[in-house]
């Protein structure tokens, strides 16, 4: 995966996504937006199979990088916790 920062700034990031599709940042946002400390936080692509998707986020007084660091530890852990569910609900039950 490529990243493009195209603006970092304490408390605003723009970042392109190169060769990848909306669904990384899209979660991300989701991630993010119910943060306290974000004012704002967004995807966008210009086109949904061609498009470079971008992630915009802005805070309030919280480093911008650091909230976005915690978001993806957020992600991931839940990304586990999805998996370790799916591996208790594909074990065969106990008569």
């Amino acid at each position: 995966m490529k990243l493009n920062a195209k603006t970092i700034e304490p408390n605003f990031i723009e970042i392109e996504f190169e060769g990848e599709d909306i669904s990384l940042p899209h979660a991300l946002r989701e991630i993010l937006i119910a943060e306290k400390d974000v004012e704002f936080a967004a995807c966008k692509s210009d086109h949904p199979q061609v498009g470079k998707p971008t992630l915009i986020l802005r805070t309030k007084s919280k480093n911008a990088l650091d909230v976005l660091e915690s978001a993806l530890d957020e992600l991931k852990d839940n990304v586990k916790e999805f998996k370790n569910s799916l591996k208790s609900a594909k074990k065969p039950k106990a008569k």
